[in-house]
């Protein structure tokens, strides 16, 4: 898997998003970082699919329709950002969802 260093958000979602008439902030850029922008796409992605997964695939077909990334490319980093997640430890996380997801992409 290539690997291009850039800056991520670390935790990009709706409630991270300010809109005003014309223009949306993003905020909450205490989880940033330097790594690769497809790990920040799929793990926005995750966060996504956990309670919609319309909007995650609507989410992600945006996000590959506008920057050119390959949704396969992006769907490398699922069993990577699917193990970070289960150690985080969140109470609203399934993690047999997560484990499942390991599983899909490392049998």
């Amino acid at each position: 898997m290539s690997y291009t260093s850039r800056l991520c958000h670390g935790d990009f979602h709706l409630f991270n998003l300010i809109m005003s008439e014309n223009n949306v902030t993003i905020i909450d850029w205490v989880d940033a970082s330097s790594g690769d922008i497809r790990a920040d796409i799929c793990r926005a992605y995750l966060l996504y699919s956990q309670f919609s997964m319309e909007l995650a695939d609507q989410y992600l077909r945006l996000y590959s329709d506008k920057s050119g990334l390959a949704k396969e490319d992006i769907f490398q980093w699922a069993p990577i950002i699917a193990g970070a997640r289960l150690s985080e430890i969140v109470c609203t996380e399934k993690n047999e969802r997560l484990i499942e997801i390991i599983n899909f992409y490392c049998p």
